[in-house]
């Protein structure tokens, strides 16, 4: 892809980002209706003169609390603002106390109003999100811009050699360095044209780790958590519920889709299955509680692992590559999942290598595996265990990326 076939592209679906912008102002919480920062113009108000932190939703939000710790104990007086892109990861910007604004389409005049108004010294983007105008912008400002923790799936690899051109050729030359979660992530991003990426380890790594196992309450001990399911994939886990429930009567599921608005079709389908069905609600008494709760909010999962022995990681019975076993782990429960791990090959190869996870291939695979975890909890118990061990072990990527920030950036933040 060239620049010009780029702007072209947005230029075409202008009038979607408009509509985007006024859905997400109906749709935000009073008080939080920001109808132009999309397009670059932000609010009186937010720090300038410091960090920028750019994370997209929820996820990306959490592992940059881990670095925002680590830059604030090295720059305390250091103002940082962070954007986001979801409400989801709004809402979690907001909990960590740092001032929000949406982040802007990747307008050019969008960027540059973003620019000029917070006049930052750097620019901390998350993981992968490669804007060329953001990365050009900020270039043109004499603002360096760093991605941490960034890493590039099987499926975003070789979607960006295929198709990235020119065009990625000159973002990846824009940026100042990037912080790969692995060496396999950095190989990659040097194999794209990348002039600066080095191994500075996951910073979902760093996520607080329970000194000792946490106890499951009472009620929950034939409770079976299923996290981050998708379309196709929820009928695999019924299924492996029902065979489950012949062996333990009294067993339930919590199932989580990774998408909360798609949990009315996730209830129909368990409707449908003969399982009874009910929404998810934590002060609902034990003996009232279905076969099967549907969680249909987000940013609940990290309050429901330690609750329940038992977490089968989603997006792994499907093509979709899996989701991040690290945040269970670090409570001390180990996962069971698909064989469709490829976005996070390395953190499930780390944890199998101390058999610190369970894969299954299928419905009846995952059927068999919870039963035994019922049948054996101690054991269970153990490699949730080992699982904590291998997350405690691997901690400190948010430290090195700091100390790569010192030596790199120590001029524009010292």
């Amino acid at each position: 892809m060239t620049r010009w076939q780029y702007q072209v592209a947005l230029g075409l679906i202008a009038p979607w980002l408009l509509w985007d912008a006024w859905r997400r102002y109906r749709h935000a919480p009073p008080g939080q209706r920001r109808l132009l920062e999309q397009f670059g113009r932000l609010r009186d108000g937010l720090p300038r003169g410091g960090l920028w932190l750019h994370a997209v939703s929820l996820g990306e939000v959490r592992a940059a609390a881990m670095l925002v710790s680590a830059l604030q104990a090295r720059w305390p007086n250091l103002p940082i603002v962070i954007s986001t892109t979801t409400e989801t990861g709004a809402e979690a910007a907001r909990a960590l106390g740092l001032p929000h604004f949406y982040a802007p389409f990747d307008l050019a005049f969008a960027q540059r109003r973003v620019l000029a108004h917070l006049r930052p010294r750097l620019m901390v983007v998350m993981e992968t999100e490669l804007w060329p105008n953001l990365v050009r912008e900020a270039g043109r400002a004499g603002v360096p811009l760093v991605i941490a923790n960034a890493r590039l799936s099987d499926r975003s690899y070789d979607r960006y050699a295929r198709w990235g051109g020119g065009l990625l050729r000159e973002v990846l030359s824009g940026v100042e360095l990037i912080c790969a979660q692995s060496a396999a992530d950095r190989d990659r991003f040097l194999k794209l044209g990348a002039p600066h990426a080095e191994d500075c380890g996951n910073l979902k790594f760093d996520l607080p780790v329970s000194e000792e196992a946490v106890p499951v309450p009472a009620e929950h001990h034939l409770t079976w958590l299923a996290a981050s399911t998708h379309p196709g994939e929820e009928a695999q886990v019924l299924a492996a519920h029902e065979r489950v429930r012949a062996h333990y009567p009294e067993a339930r599921l919590i199932l989580v889709p990774r998408h909360p608005e798609r949990a009315g079709e996730v209830s129909r389908l368990v409707d449908r299955s003969g399982l009874s069905v009910g929404t998810w609600a934590p002060d609902q008494p034990p003996g009232d509680r279905p076969a099967v709760e549907v969680v249909d909010r987000a940013g609940l999962l990290a309050g429901l692992f330690p609750e329940v022995p038992v977490v089968f990681m989603g997006g792994s019975l499907v093509p979709v590559g899996g989701h991040n076993p690290i945040e269970p782990a670090a409570v001390g429960r180990a996962v069971l999942h698909g064989t469709a791990v490829q976005n996070f090959r390395q953190v499930f190869a780390v944890l199998g290598e101390r058999d610190a996870c369970c894969e299954v291939a299928d419905s009846e695979a995952l059927a068999t595996a919870v039963i035994e975890c019922f049948a054996r909890p101690e054991r269970w118990a153990a490699t949730g265990a080992r699982a904590r061990a291998v997350i405690a072990e691997h901690r400190g990527a948010a430290e090195r990326l700091v100390e790569r920030l010192v030596e790199r950036l120590a001029s524009w933040l010292d």
